[in-house]
């Protein structure tokens, strides 16, 4: 029997083998971007939240963070001198953790 009549189908057998890895794989890196992603969506709507919580007060902080996105879940609690601090959190998928992000605002604080 030749070497060429031995190896006959071994590609198709290896690549039946490997990708189911490169599946996963694939799926990993896509799920660590969608939560990399969460995360800055976050941090830049618990900023903002913040910003707006320290002059127009919670419910606009909310509904502002709500209309950025939607899914999110928003605890605004109000400091002592006037500011606020918003944080926010946001699902990316549900074997994901929570991607979170807090953000403080002081009233009156001058850029």
């Amino acid at each position: 029997m030749s070497r060429a009549r031995r190896d006959r189908g071994s590609v198709t057998v290896e690549l039946a083998a490997a990708l189911p890895a490169v599946v996963l794989v694939l799926g990993m890196v896509l799920s660590a971007v969608a939560w990399a992603r969460a995360g800055v969506v976050a941090a830049d709507a618990a900023a903002m939240g913040a910003r707006i919580a320290a002059v127009e007060g919670a419910d606009a902080a909310v509904l502002a963070v709500l209309a950025v996105a939607p899914d999110a879940t928003v605890t605004v609690d109000h400091g002592q001198q006037g500011g606020a601090t918003v944080s926010v959190g946001i699902a990316a998928a549900v074997w994901l953790p929570v991607a979170s992000a807090t953000s403080t605002s002081l009233a009156g604080a001058g850029w």
